[in-house]
């Protein structure tokens, strides 16, 4: 599979943020911006044809270098991921990417790419709980319980660009409730609630509920590669120490 890719590098400034960046996106993690390692590893991936960056206007130089385009960010995370879909237009497949991924790696997207083959419209990988915890113990994540085990979403989304436009409703309520699960299930209807709460919800479930409702087909992909998964969260300070940890290792 050949997709093209974007890199969602706007958003504002977090607390905590040094004042010459621009947003999270930027912080260097063992002496590299989050989004430079993310778009190398876009870079080396062989399925990966063209990158759009979405973010500010001035980029590092070496990042620029990276980049086949450069679309100014529009304000909001859904609002970018558009901007960069029609920017790579008329794209088949396109790669959403969050920028805040540094342990990223080309062989955990060829991974997810290569157990992308049903006739569906998006893709979108978790990865197990047992995953995470082999490589970071204790990490603090949020996970939902299904039947097939305790998954956390991955930082990435295989789409046929037209799809976006047609979700943007749904796409915006889910995006404001990622961070809570219960709440999430709600969107679904009772049944799934109940579901959820009994620990019967299956992922075919939300497969065919997500049908229901968007008319869309959808395919949750379980990938073993904590990398997909383990992001920077700047109000767990930890979490930034282990993944720069792990990155001084790699290359000490």
């Amino acid at each position: 599979m050949r997709v093209d890719a974007v890199v969602l590098a706007g958003g504002g400034r977090e607390s905590g943020l040094p004042e010459d960046l621009p947003n999270k996106a930027f912080l260097p993690v063992a002496g590299i911006p989050m989004v430079e390692r993310v778009t190398r590893a876009l870079r080396a991936t062989p399925e990966v044809e063209r990158i759009a960056l979405v973010g500010p206007a001035e980029l590092p130089e070496g990042l620029a270098e990276l980049c086949d385009l450069r679309i100014p960010e529009t304000g909001d995370l859904l609002g970018n991921a558009l901007a960069g879909l029609r920017a790579l237009a008329p794209s088949p497949w396109a790669l959403l990417v969050a920028s805040d991924l540094p342990l990223l790696t080309p062989q955990a997207i060829s991974e997810f790419l290569g157990m992308c083959r049903e006739e569906v419209e998006v893709y979108y990988p978790i990865v197990p709980r047992q995953v995470v915890e082999a490589s970071f113990p204790g990490l603090r994540k949020t996970y939902v319980r299904m039947v097939e085990g305790m998954f956390t979403g991955g930082g990435m989304v295989l789409v046929r660009p037209g799809i976006l436009e047609r979700l943007e409703p749904v796409i915006r309520e889910v995006v404001e409730l990622r961070k809570n699960p219960a709440r999430l299930a709600s969107l679904f209807g009772a049944q799934y609630v109940v579901k959820y709460v009994l620990g019967r919800l299956r992922i075919s479930d939300v497969e065919e509920r997500v049908f229901a409702i968007t008319g869309i087909r959808g395919k949750a992909v379980i990938c073993h590669r904590s990398e997909l998964a383990v992001d920077v969260d700047l109000n767990r300070p930890e979490t930034l120490m282990r993944i720069a940890q792990t990155l001084g290792a790699q290359t000490g």
